[in-house]
């Protein structure tokens, strides 16, 4: 072939390549880009922060379902109780991957979805294709058939207790009794505060079951990165993710920065966020909204996040907002009844939750206001109040008015004697360790910034 002739067929190749280019991109020919190997440029790089709006229920999505079941455990001696999430369209004939989301310290099963809001995170993130559909179990933690201790602090080692209770009764009834991925690939183990410690702690000591592993705020029961680092050099399995976030004002936070120190030491792969808060909800909510998208796909196809806050490895000082209703040591409502209240209470409480903290956030927006108004700011706190009054009204019709009759007289005497605390248990709710929205007593200067608009 002569050189014109092979100078028109490239241009005529690269004309019909430029139309096809054209015409893919007005939408006359299909782009077939999607089925191309995925490569590290392509991979999905995650904001810093979720959007203000990722734990609202956003109308006209598909919805996940929420059912408590009950198992019995041999390890403990008795039937317990764990709250499940199906995707939205949960499918028997369709096989599903697993998270175990573990609460904090005087926490139980439902927690994660009357003071967090997992199910709604969850929904909107598979509504927007950025999470994979996945069951999510969350259990009760605390492993004994012991009632509650007047001091929950006492309590600490019977969530250690937890990871046998996990392995031999819960996991088996789960997947016994639910289509799932019955392999370690496609199970996940996290959780909050306490919940946080044995999600590291369970999931690195069983590496073998579970391939992606995390905590968030993980408190003091988190093993030492002695023990923990050699444990992931030892097995022959690999984490396909290993997620360690904490809040830069946390006071718990020296445990999760020795554990990054350990493993960046020991140059070993790990997610290390650093999210602007105390001990709280919003903190907690941020991490699985980030956590959840990366769980179940290809390694390397999500690109983490980077940090929000920023921490040196200086202690924290003071309690930082760890807010603690109920805590005393003068005992009032038993776990059961505590708990019946919040599942009576359960589908409607994350909502007035969530619009009580952006109430609280205006009101005080609007009291740091320079041009704001005596008149404005009283507007803003009496709008605080009506919500607080209809969470109360709402657990005391729902809730305490149902049990009211197996509450005993010495228990009464208790709570009329607790004053703030005993009116909590009854009208606020929360347990030790998991602060509700708005209730921490953070550090001054220590609260959480607004989170971005965008995503």
């Amino acid at each position: 072939m002569n050189l014109a002739n092979k100078l028109h067929l490239r241009f005529l190749a690269s004309w019909l390549l430029g139309a096809a280019l054209v015409l893919t991109t007005i939408g006359v020919l299909p782009t077939i880009l999607s089925v191309a190997p995925a490569t590290a440029d392509a991979a999905v790089a995650l904001p810093n922060h979720a959007p203000a709006d990722f734990t609202q229920v956003r109308p006209g999505i598909p919805k996940g379902k929420l059912e408590t079941i009950t198992y019995n455990s041999k390890s403990i001696g008795v039937d317990r109780k764990a709250v499940v999430y199906t995707p939205p369209n949960y499918d028997a004939n369709q096989k599903y991957p697993v998270l175990y989301l573990m609460h904090g310290i005087g926490g139980n099963e439902t927690h994660w979805t009357s003071l967090c809001a997992a199910n709604k995170i969850l929904d909107n993130l598979i509504a927007d294709k950025k999470a994979v559909p996945m069951i999510i179990v969350m259990p009760n933690g605390r492993a004994t058939a012991e009632p509650p201790s007047s001091n929950i602090m006492s309590d600490f080692n019977y969530y250690a207790f937890f990871e046998k209770d996990l392995l031999q009764d819960l996991m088996p009834f789960i997947e016994s009794h639910y289509s799932v991925k019955a392999d370690r690939d496609h199970r996940a183990l996290t959780g909050l505060s306490m919940g946080g410690g044995q999600g590291l702690n369970f999931g690195i000591n069983n590496i073998d079951k579970f391939a992606w592993v995390g905590g968030f705020s993980s408190a003091p029961n988190i093993q030492s990165p002695d023990i923990l680092v050699p444990k992931i050099q030892q097995s022959k399995d690999k984490l396909s993710l290993l997620w360690i976030g904490c809040g830069d004002k946390d006071n718990l936070i020296t445990g999760s920065w020795n554990l990054h120190q350990g493993l960046a030491k020991a140059k070993i792969d790990h997610v290390w966020y650093v999210d602007s808060g105390v001990h709280e909800v919003p903190v907690w909510n941020n991490n699985l909204y980030l956590f959840a998208q990366m769980l179940f796909k290809p390694v390397g196809s999500v690109t983490p996040p980077p940090s929000i806050g920023k921490y040196n490895g200086e202690p924290v000082s003071g309690f930082g907002g760890m807010g603690m209703p109920g805590m005393g040591g003068n005992r009032g409502l038993t776990q059961d009844q505590t708990q019946k209240i919040t599942e009576a209470v359960q589908s409607e409480i994350g909502d007035l939750n969530t619009k009580l903290a952006d109430a609280q956030k205006e009101a005080v927006r609007a009291a740091l206001a320079k041009d704001e108004t005596e008149a404005s700011v009283k507007t803003k706190i009496e709008a605080v109040v009506a919500i607080q009054v209809k969470i109360a009204m709402l657990r005391y019709i729902k809730g305490v008015k149902p049990i009211a009759k197996d509450i005993t007289e010495e228990q009464k005497m208790q709570l009329n004697n607790m004053g703030a605390q005993g009116y909590n248990q009854l009208f606020v709710g929360g347990f030790g360790g998991m602060g509700m929205p708005g209730m921490g007593g953070g550090m001054p200067g220590s609260g959480r910034g607004p989170a971005p608009t965008g995503n």
